[in-house]
């Protein structure tokens, strides 16, 4: 019984998790759809400016390796 409440939690917080994920700003879906994380600092080296989040309040960097 313990084990059933469990997973009921458990899928209660995944559930809750999704829609604030739809919400966000294209710009920012699109960084993360691209592999990138946003910063509030300029991207440092090794990751590349790719573009923006939040409505274009933070930076969108992606890991790129030296070649």
């Amino acid at each position: 019984m313990r084990i059933l409440f469990f997973l009921v939690a458990v899928l209660f917080f995944l559930f809750q998790a999704a829609p604030a994920y739809s919400q966000e700003d294209p710009d920012t879906l699109a960084c993360r759809q691209g592999h990138g994380s946003c910063s509030f600092v300029a991207c440092r080296a090794p990751s590349v400016d790719i573009g923006t989040c939040r409505g274009g309040k933070l930076k969108c960097c992606k890991w790129s390796p030296s070649s």
